[in-house]
C-alpha cells in the first residue's frame, strides 16, 4: 500500500491505457472484470474449471478487439459489450462440449451434455439482483485505485463515502480538518471517474 504523497491523476483512462497496450493497465481490467465474468459462466452451467477456460477464451477475445469499443449509444456500455463476447464464448463451449466424442458413463453422460441450454443464454446481460454484482464491482474498482492514495486520504473518503460519516466526525479521529476530508474525498472520486471513465459509473 502507498503511504507516501497522493499520486496526481492520470491523463489517460484506463481504457485508453489498455488500448495503447499499457500491460498494468491490461491487469487492472482482468482484476476488474475477470470475477464477474466467471460469475456469468458459472451461472450458465458451465463447472469451476470450464468457467476457468471460458474465462481466458474471453480475455483473448477482448485484447483483440477492445480498440473497437466505443461506448455510445448503439454500443451500450462495457459491461453489456462484455456480456455479448463473454456469452458466445460459453455458446462455444457448450458445443465443442456437444461435439465431444461419447465421454464415460455412456447415454447418461451424453443427455447430460446435451441438456445444458446454450441457447437459451439471454441476449441482454442477466439482471443484477438486489445490485450485488454492481456493488462489488464497484468495490474492486475502488481497490484497484487505493494505492494511488496514502493512507489517512483514503479512510477521510471511505469513512466519509462509504461508512457514511459525517466530515466532522471523520476529521477528528484522523485529526485533519473537515475541509481536508472533502478535499480527499473529492481526489478520489475524481481518480475513479477519470481513470474509470467509460467502464464503470462511479458513486456520487
Amino acid at each position: 500500500m502507498n503511504h507516501g504523497p497522493d499520486k496526481p491523476s492520470t491523463s489517460m483512462t484506463l481504457l485508453e491505457r489498455v488500448r495503447h497496450k499499457d500491460s498494468s493497465a491490461w491487469q487492472r481490467l482482468v482484476q476488474l472484470y475477470g470475477p464477474l465474468v466467471f460469475h456469468w459462466a458459472r451461472t450458465s452451467g458451465l463447472s469451476p474449471e470450464q468457467s476457468a477456460d471460458t474465462v481466458q477464451d474471453v480475455w483473448i477475445s477482448v485484447s483483440g478487439s477492445i480498440e473497437r469499443f466505443q461506448k455510445d449509444d448503439s454500443s451500450g456500455s462495457f459491461r453489456a459489450w462484455l456480456w455479448t463476447i463473454s456469452r458466445n464464448k460459453i455458446r462455444d463451449y457448450f458445443r465443442k462440449m456437444a461435439m465431444e466424442p461419447l465421454p464415460a458413463g455412456g447415454t447418461d453422460a451424453r443427455q447430460l451434455m446435451e441438456s445444458i441450454p446454450f441457447s437459451d443464454l439471454p441476449q441482454s446481460e442477466p439482471a443484477d439482483v438486489d445490485g450485488v454484482i454492481n456493488n462489488q464491482l464497484l468495490h474492486r474498482a475502488l481497490e484497484i485505485i487505493r494505492c494511488d492514495f496514502e493512507e489517512r486520504t483514503w479512510q477521510a473518503f471511505w469513512q466519509m463515502t462509504v461508512d457514511c460519516q459525517s466530515a466532522g466526525a471523520v476529521a477528528e479521529r484522523l485529526g485533519v480538518t473537515a475541509n481536508a476530508v472533502h478535499q480527499a474525498r473529492f481526489r478520489v472520486l475524481r481518480r475513479l471517474r477519470d481513470e474509470l471513465e467509460g467502464l464503470v459509473d462511479p458513486i456520487a
